[in-house]
């Protein structure tokens, strides 16, 4: 007789995630006061989470947005076959990680020197352009890929 698995749920929602959000409903909140004249304009909050606050310090910028446990929890839910995790601990530990993520680009994309802005932009161009890259190739054998589907006719 075959032994019966029963996945059990094994994350949560992390502190992290929820510290993150809240800072940003409350800079929303404060940006809307702002923008009714009800309020001084703020600079946007984040949970520094540890992180001394400067933006040139790139090294430990990533705590306030830190996806450790997150990342642990996927590895948690899938690694052990006879006591895994369900498929919700994963859409939710990656929802929450992708989450944390998104605000961390945004905050350094915000906070970017100009040359470092600069230098970002010509290495996507630099792909953009180039005869492997996305429109030359990718866009374009795509494309192809989709009119020769449409023409391939099965009897």
């Amino acid at each position: 007789m075959a032994v019966k698995i029963r996945p059990q749920a094994t994350t949560d929602v992390r502190s992290r995630f929820t510290a993150q959000v809240k800072a940003t409903a409350e800079t929303a909140e404060a940006v809307q006061k702002a923008l009714r004249n009800v309020a001084q304009r703020i600079q946007r909050k984040i949970d520094k989470n540890g992180w001394d606050g400067d933006v040139f310090n790139i090294k430990d910028m990533s705590k306030p947005w830190d996806r450790k446990e997150l990342e642990e929890d996927v590895i948690k839910s899938i690694k052990d076959g006879d006591n895994p995790g369900v498929v919700g601990d994963l859409i939710s530990s990656v929802t929450q990680g992708d989450w944390l993520a998104t605000q961390e680009r945004a905050f350094r994309a915000r906070h970017q020197t100009k040359i470092r802005s600069s230098m970002h932009a010509a290495a996507r161009r630099r792909g953009h352009g180039h005869a492997s890259g996305l429109f030359l190739k990718g866009l374009v054998n795509y494309v192809k890929f989709i009119v020769k589907q449409s023409k391939d006719v099965r009897k």
